[in-house]
């Protein structure tokens, strides 16, 4: 007897009842204030397929929901150093070259808290932004670009950015990046493990309680604005991607190859 042909069956039976493209939901601007896309899909294929799916739309119609939820828009942009004016979108694990021009754009929720904490690769510790240095705005969403476009330099190795949106204050984390910078080297040692500790607490990889989901834009947005038609290449100030968590942390880490 095939009991996978009995279990597929039995599967089969138990999810006709569930109309599972209409659990497959998209956001954008709307009235709970969520500014995140999600794409509306068909799904189909096996049984199995679909309860993924399933549980996929549940995760994000629930997380969407509760109270302590957060997140964040960004683009992170490469142009390669033979072809200044090609647009490239980079994701973690991209590889990336010495010369190469990197740029960040961000956009989050007004009166949320925003940082991006940068380990380069000799294990130095940078603040890219806070959102403390901001004025006060009446934005419902803020457009920020943090890391204007910078021609990567040597030496190479694993380049490290760190995108944290909290609902709580961030102030002790940027203390110690503002520390670390003044910090003679054996100081510097100190601060970089308490540094970490501290990014860790953040990091979903790390606390069981926390979770971020990142997905792509369904096009990518400048400025604030969804460009249609013939304009929805990318830009200089586009974001491309969305990440969203729970708890009151959004938590993204993107780990560019430098070669």
């Amino acid at each position: 007897m095939d009991e996978f042909a009995d279990l597929e069956k039995e599967l089969n039976e138990d999810i006709r009842s569930f109309n599972l493209e209409e659990l497959i939901i998209e956001i954008e601007e709307n009235e709970s204030g969520s500014f995140f896309i999600f794409h509306r899909q068909v799904v189909s294929g096996g049984p199995m397929k679909k309860i993924l799916s399933f549980i996929i739309g549940i995760t994000f119609i629930f997380a969407n929901s509760k109270e302590g939820d957060i997140g964040f828009r960004y683009g992170f942009l490469t142009k390669p150093s033979y072809d200044s004016d090609s647009l490239t979108v980079l994701s973690d694990s991209s590889i990336i070259h010495t010369g190469d021009f990197l740029k960040i754009n961000i956009g989050y929720k007004n009166k949320t808290n925003f940082c991006i904490a940068y380990r380069d690769a000799k294990g130095e510790y940078m603040p890219l932004y806070t959102s403390d240095d901001e004025e006060d705005s009446s934005q419902d969403t803020l457009y920020v670009y943090p890391l204007p476009w910078i021609d990567m330099e040597k030496p190479t190795g694993l380049e490290t950015f760190y995108f944290i949106n909290s609902n709580e204050s961030l102030s002790d984390l940027n203390t110690m990046l503002g520390r670390y910078e003044r910090a003679p080297p054996k100081g510097k040692s100190k601060l970089a493990v308490r540094i970490q500790d501290k990014i860790n607490s953040y990091d979903p990889d790390v606390q069981d309680d926390l979770s971020s989901i990142s997905s792509v834009l369904d096009k990518p947005v400048a400025g604030g604005v969804a460009f249609r038609g013939e304009d929805d290449g990318l830009k200089d100030l586009s974001v491309t991607h969305a990440c969203l968590g729970t708890g009151g942390i959004a938590f993204k880490k993107i780990v560019l190859i430098h070669r």
